[in-house]
């Protein structure tokens, strides 16, 4: 019926005399617009409207009726809530039309939480589908749950939760996607609500989909950590930072405080103990300042991890010229020096260097977690306040103790300054411009059509450094010396200006956006593919688990340095060779960009950090969590116990 309207339609554009390419392309236009309605509601025939038009004997077709619209029913509402772990769940009902279903989709078919202050919302929990053809589908009903974490000053509130959804007939034909928004009231001073047996029954299907999602759903967490386990954890993020110092992306800078220690053993005893008090305040500072940027960020609601300061463009770009200029310092391409009296040769000045080193550490190892860090890290972020700074000061206080040590008892051991000590310098230059090159290729995949002008400005950068140290030179005449440091700040931030433009950097890791799409008949091909190795997907995950395929799950970024060195035992051929004759998935989530999806599921294993490496065995509930370092041998026991 509704193609006659097509040459009706077209006889009135000839009437107007409109153009015969004007018509032509309205007519393309028109005609899969028709076939689109038409397979939209193939079993609803137009209905003729009752009334008649007025001043007309005849009946007007119309075109959408109100109860042609086909959507799913959804409806949503509180499902749990611990007052004691201040966690809760929210759950949303979806009542599928006869005849149609759900096809399992983590694009259209989940829960898109709004930001709240307070809260934190974890990943989408569903219940066990019906699995056709490999397909994971919902037929008649279903619910998804949401869970959520409160923290200790929220506010009582309305949680705005979007359903989505796209349901299908069953000739295949699926619909446009829909969404719903749904409010739910929240109080935190309102009594317990203990799930029911639907709930209950998501919650057991989840943690033995998802591994680690048993640890973020538990709604039967005591109120109370015993003090013990509680000393363990501050114990551990004591241990951890000093660690830390033993990492390799800490120790040119590491080698470069103690260059200048050595430079400063002529001094007397108390210099020397200032700089490195001086160092471990910067470590501090450095450390407690994260700390209160991760406790506002996650009040509004962000779900953060170790190192989610690198996932911004804007800061690795930063570090970068921090480096840089740092890096050129060592090869005296400027030097700043002001007048000196006599006086004042030996009191031990550059104390500032030594806080701003600290600070720079702290920088610089954040791509790197330390053993014993990534369990207290992941506890760290869900957290109070009070707890989590004790826990960031803790680390601070472990990465600088080694040279508060030194600066106590070992003054006057340091070898002799001499010319060895230029060329070590020189040396640890070349090692800063490889960390700065290094960090500039996570730069290109943050954001790549600023890499050009990112260049040009750190040409600028190093020009103006150049310029400032000739302007602060001792000898320099008062106007030169106060032009020259206008100057060399003009073209430092101006060209940055002109030069740097990150509006179009990506939103969102890979991981969460490519997500693997595989032919149903080549689904068993595929899946037993030697190591094969596809992106993540929570869908993907679940419905492997489902069917007892092992699959070994890795976290990483391309700035986290223990990531790459890992690369090299899960790229062993040994490894590889193992995965194969296991039928071993690899899936790979990557971090490089924030992708809130998948911060969550980090958090589900109750970690925090990269890298993170997991493996699923079949006809087992928990998952295997390795290490942060790991080995062939660890890797080697864990998959030849697959069966």
């Amino acid at each position: 019926m509704v193609s006659y309207l097509i040459p009706d339609f077209l006889r009135y554009i000839d009437g107007m005399r409109i153009a015969i390419g004007a018509q032509k392309l309205l007519a393309r236009a028109l005609v899969p617009t028709t076939l689109l309605l038409m397979a939209l509601f193939p079993t609803r025939p137009l209905q003729a409207q009752s009334a008649a038009m007025e001043g007309m004997g005849t009946e007007f077709p119309e075109l959408f009726p109100e109860n042609a619209v086909i959507r799913a029913k959804t409806s949503a509402a509180l499902a749990a809530w611990n007052p004691g772990t201040l966690r809760g769940l929210i759950t949303v009902h979806y009542e599928y039309p006869e005849g149609y279903h759900q096809i399992d989709d983590s694009v259209y078919f989940t829960l898109k939480p709004k930001p709240a202050p307070g809260i934190i919302f974890s990943s989408p929990l569903k219940a066990k589908p019906a699995f056709k053809d490999g397909i994971a589908e919902y037929y008649g009903e279903t619910s998804v749950l949401i869970e959520f974490q409160a923290s200790r000053n929220a506010q009582h509130q309305t949680l705005s939760v979007n359903a989505l959804s796209q349901i299908c007939n069953n000739q295949g034909v699926c619909l446009l996607p829909n969404s719903e928004l749904h409010h739910v009231y929240f109080d935190p001073a309102a009594p317990a609500l203990k799930p029911n047996e639907e709930t209950l029954a998501i919650l057991d299907w989840s943690a033995r989909g998802e591994g680690g999602a048993a640890a973020l759903t538990n709604m039967a967490v005591p109120e109370g950590m015993p003090p013990g386990k509680v000393f363990l954890i501050l114990l551990s993020a004591l241990i951890g930072g000093i660690l830390l110092n033993i990492m390799p992306c800490v120790l040119p800078i590491l080698s470069i405080k103690a260059l200048n220690l050595v430079n400063q053993a002529e001094q007397s005893k108390k210099a020397i103990f200032t700089h490195s008090l001086l160092y471990a305040a910067g470590i501090e500072v450095s450390l407690l300042a994260l700390a209160a940027v991760v406790i506002a960020l996650q009040t509004s609601g962000r779900l953060l991890g170790w190192g989610f300061q690198f996932q911004s463009p804007l800061f690795v770009l930063i570090l970068i010229a921090i480096i840089w200029v740092f890096a050129l310092s060592l090869f005296n391409v400027f030097v700043i020096e002001a007048p000196r009296k006599k006086s004042s040769v030996n009191t031990g000045g550059g104390f500032g260097r030594s806080f701003l080193t600290g600070m720079l550490a702290v920088l610089i190892a954040a791509p790197c977690t330390a053993p014993l860090l990534g369990a207290v890290l992941g506890f760290a972020f869900s957290q109070t306040a009070p707890m989590i700074i004790a826990i960031f000061a803790l680390i601070g206080l472990g990465f600088g103790l080694p040279f508060l040590l030194v600066g106590i008892g070992l003054g006057g051991k340091f070898p002799r300054p001499g010319p060895w000590m230029n060329t070590f310098k020189e040396v640890m230059g070349f090692v800063l411009i490889g960390i700065a090159f290094y960090l500039l290729t996570t730069f290109v995949k943050l954001a790549p059509k600023a890499v050009g002008g990112a260049l040009w400005w750190l040409f600028f950068l190093g020009f103006s450094a150049w310029l400032l140290g000739k302007a602060r030179g001792p000898l320099v005449k008062r106007v030169f010396r106060f032009t020259g440091q206008i100057l060399a700040l003009i073209i430092a931030v101006g060209s940055g200006f002109l030069l740097i433009d990150l509006s179009d950097v990506r939103g969102t890791g890979p991981g969460a956006a490519e997500i693997s799409r595989w032919p149903d008949e080549a689904n068993t091909e595929l899946l037993d593919r030697a190591a094969s190795t596809i992106a993540f997907s929570q869908q993907e995950l679940q419905s492997l688990t489902a069917v007892g395929k092992p699959v070994f799950l890795e976290f990483s970024a391309d700035w986290c340095t223990t990531c790459k060195i890992n690369q090299r035992v899960i790229r062993h051929r040994e490894i590889r060779s193992l995965m194969t004759q296991k039928g071993i998935i690899h899936m790979k989530a990557d971090l490089t960009a924030y992708d809130e999806e998948l911060t969550r599921v980090l958090a589900g294993y109750g970690r925090a950090s990269l890298p993170l490496y997991v493996l699923h065995r079949p006809d087992e509930e928990e998952p295997h969590i390795f290490p942060a370092f790991i080995s062939v041998r660890k890797l080697t026991i864990a998959m030849q116990e697959i069966r």
